[in-house]
């Protein structure tokens, strides 16, 4: 799985570079969590598919849904904050930071990292829970 992600720093001014090259950091390390989220919630049917046993599925059913709303959460940063269009892929000359595509990008990093540690929680939680489902023999 992914290291938890580094802030970009920010000391200086934001610069219509700094601007696009913040956007793709952050796209970068959305789609990774992404990538994440689609493994736990494929290990995670398969529980649910595999066990019979109430309380294995009523744990793995939680990880799911919490893995759902944060695929959601994640949905929703990159609709309301996140560049994807494919002019976010250039340096534009007249796309700025003012523009709307990146008008939240001063607050990209405090949405994202929201985000990312509510992910984290989550996936030790499920990891924890397939580890214990592993050590029994189960999966």
């Amino acid at each position: 799985m992914t290291p938890t992600a580094q802030p970009i720093p920010t000391s200086s001014p934001i610069t219509t570079a700094g601007c696009h090259q913040d956007n793709q950091h952050w796209k970068q390390i959305i789609r990774q969590q992404e990538e994440e989220i689609l493994q736990l919630r494929s290990l995670l049917h398969d529980v649910m598919e595999q066990h019979n046993c109430r309380s294995l599925r009523y744990d793995a059913i939680d990880y799911y849904r919490a893995l759902n709303h944060l695929q959601g959460d994640i949905n929703q940063l990159r609709r309301n904050i996140i560049c994807e269009s494919n002019e976010c892929m250039y340096h534009s000359e007249n796309a700025s930071c003012k523009d709307t595509r990146y008008g939240l990008s001063a607050t990209i990093e405090r949405h994202a990292t929201k985000v990312i540690n509510e992910f984290t929680r989550v996936k030790d939680g499920c990891l924890q829970f397939l580890s214990g489902m592993m050590s029994l023999n189960l999966l």
